[in-house]
């Protein structure tokens, strides 16, 4: 089993934590987030699937047993709604939909870049991020993380180094797993802890083996910043989308 699909693995509503997906000082946040995606999902029902999911960092979750809970708050024809918690590290809230019409619109559209082919790769220091082991990464543009570049912005190509499918819980972790969006524009490696993240998901996200993600800070300021990403497969579909708030633990300009 692939380790990415273990580690997302809730069985009897717990969960696993362990040290190879830690980010600085604790599990990676969207792991975590995907834990609880993947924990809630079938709460949603018969034919809905996961459409977004807004969670909330409450603390660290501890090394090893993650206890996963969920409640229904609203179940329609098309929609549910459902709370879940993660030990008292995590709140989140599910969003599952049944597909309605045909008509379609998307004008969040894939950057022009090299393919994965032509780019270089990029090692993440495991010292400080041990989850990075299970990633490759390639910088799609010629703004490397912590160059002092002027753009705080960073696009990736990024595949798992045990290929999984990535479906709505994997996508979700690959939405948080590139460097904090403001190394594109610092060359000092300050830590950047997500405190709450929003996610959206296409028409039943999957995909396999390379996609390209871009990360953007919209504001950063008083210790704070914002940042949205995106994820799209190599045809240029988007997946998904996501924002995070972020505390800034350091001076970085």
């Amino acid at each position: 089993m692939p380790a990415l699909t273990r580690a997302l693995d809730v069985t009897d509503g717990r969960a696993r934590l362990d040290r190879s997906w830690w980010s600085w000082a604790g599990p990676h946040g969207g792991l975590v987030a995907g834990l609880c995606l993947r924990a809630g999902s079938p709460a949603l029902g018969e034919g809905r699937v996961p459409r977004a999911m807004h969670v909330l960092f409450l603390e660290p979750a501890p090394e090893g047993d993650l206890v996963l809970g969920t409640a229904v708050l609203r179940e329609g024809g098309a929609s549910a709604v459902v709370a879940v918690t993660a030990g008292a590290a995590v709140r989140a809230t599910l969003v599952g939909g049944r597909s309605r019409g045909t008509s379609a619109l998307s004008r969040v559209v894939a950057p022009v870049v090299p393919g994965p082919d032509d780019c270089p790769d990029l090692e993440l220091p495991v010292e400080l991020v041990p989850f990075g082991r299970h990633l490759d990464l390639r910088p799609a543009t010629a703004a490397p993380p912590l160059a002092g570049g002027e753009e705080p912005e960073l696009v990736s190509w990024v595949r798992l180094v045990e290929d999984a499918p990535l479906d709505a819980a994997a996508l979700t972790f690959l939405l948080d797993a590139m460097p904090p969006a403001l190394y594109g524009a610092t060359a000092t490696p300050v830590a950047v802890p997500t405190v709450e993240l929003s996610v959206s998901f296409t028409e039943a996200p999957t995909a396999t083996g390379w996609v390209l993600v871009r990360i953007s800070t919209r504001t950063a300021a008083g210790g704070w910043c914002v940042d949205d990403s995106e994820v799209w497969d190599r045809e240029g579909r988007l997946l998904a989308q996501g924002r995070q708030t972020r505390r800034v633990l350091g001076e970085w300009a």
